[in-house]
């Protein structure tokens, strides 16, 4: 078969979704070499979600998949070490933008001013790319397995820690603080919600379906910014400003 396309295989594989993460969310364009292994990740992750929503996730062997994105089994095993992996190829990239998000916010501004920033930016990707359609089959595959339903929850966990440890500074805490915690858990609860609905609800215009989104986060951001500026305020800490 041939791996032209880019047969990279071990750590050097394995580093492909981060590499395009690093990259693109620093506005650099990768290398020749890179921007190979860039391609044939997405068209291995593009071939495994068009079997997985034919033919069910559990009937689609990684052999089928290597051959229909023209790549060695070994290859889409070095990109994608679990099979689930496959169904979540820009993961990584997302959880990188939001920590970068949170980490680099400017004083005064609040854990939940970021997240919604983030929300945005992960919807106008999604319209940018046309990816609505493909969101929808991604949203069938992981809604028809258990399995993969529980793997996604995992996989939201570590958003809810970094964004509770954000929380945790605005509320003059230290990192772990249960207060956080439970912030950080009503808000993954609520991207899950609001995300169930960008995926599953279609309207004709797409500025108009994302516009509907974005009001529900909102919403979301205002009960769960409220609830934070409250318990700073509860517990003795002076307002958020630009000073810290």
């Amino acid at each position: 078969m041939n791996e032209a396309t880019g047969g990279a295989t071990g750590k050097e594989a394995l580093s492909a979704g981060a590499l395009g993460a690093a990259a693109y969310s620093a506005g650099v364009r990768p290398g020749l070499r890179e921007r190979k292994k860039l391609r044939t990740y997405e068209t291995i992750a593009a071939c495994a979600l068009e079997l997985f929503d034919r033919q069910g996730f559990r009937a689609t062997t990684i052999a089928q998949i290597a051959d229909a994105a023209d790549v060695s089994p070994r290859t889409v095993s070095a990109y994608f070490p679990a099979k689930e992996d496959l169904l979540f190829p820009h993961q990584e990239q997302a959880f990188r933008q939001l920590e970068q998000r949170l980490v680099d916010r400017p004083p005064g501004q609040w854990a939940t001013d970021a997240l919604r920033a983030w929300i945005e930016e992960l919807f106008e990707e999604v319209d940018a790319k046309h990816e609505h359609e493909r969101e929808l089959a991604r949203r069938r595959v992981i809604d028809a397995d258990e399995s993969l339903r529980a793997y996604e929850r995992h996989q939201m966990e570590r958003a809810e820690q970094v964004f509770a440890t954000a929380v945790a500074k605005d509320l003059g805490a230290e990192p772990g603080d249960v207060a956080a915690q439970l912030a950080a858990a009503a808000a993954v609860g609520a991207l899950a919600a609001i995300g169930r609905f960008h995926d599953e609800h279609e309207m004709a215009d797409p500025a108009a379906h994302r516009d509907a989104a974005l009001a529900l986060v909102d919403q979301a951001i205002v009960f769960l910014s409220g609830g934070i500026r409250e318990l700073r305020a509860h517990r003795g800490e002076p307002p958020l400003t630009a000073q810290g």
